[in-house]
């Protein structure tokens, strides 16, 4: 083994690693998105489970993946600060998202801070404030 050999970490070829089209990691990789690597991960789901996603929308190509994770009764934050300061495109964005998730589906929109929405399905609904929580004191 030379010097230059034992700076690092040991690298092992599994031979399972090679039969399927997962991308492997790179040497020295320190984080692996795993919504990247298993987009379409096999989850089971069972009745009453809720999914959440994150999203950051680019541009309105991306609105398709939002209205069907909405359709399918999935939560979703989206951070919209790519396309926030591009007038007419953040405007349609808006208005197609709120056409569709409000309007036709019945779900709901609550803003998250200067640049979040937070895209609830119909079965769940946000709550305005704290004065509605069950842990408020009433003086």
């Amino acid at each position: 083994m030379s010097a230059d050999e034992d700076t690092g970490p040991r690298w092992i070829d599994i031979p399972s690693m090679d039969d399927g089209d997962l991308p492997r990691p790179e040497p020295g990789q320190l984080y692996h998105d795993l919504g990247n690597l298993y987009p379409d991960a096999p989850v089971p789901r069972r009745e009453g489970e809720l999914v959440i996603r994150r999203a950051v929308l680019h541009d309105v190509t991306g609105l398709e993946d939002l209205l069907n994770w909405a359709a399918d009764g999935e939560v979703a934050i989206v951070e919209l600060g790519e396309i926030l300061n591009r007038g007419f495109e953040f405007e349609t964005a808006i208005e197609k998202i709120s056409e569709f998730i409000v309007r036709d589906v019945g779900g709901s929109l609550v803003q998250l801070g200067e640049d979040r929405v937070l895209i609830l399905p119909p079965s769940v609904r946000g709550v305005a404030g704290l004065e509605k929580e069950a842990f408020e004191n009433s003086y």
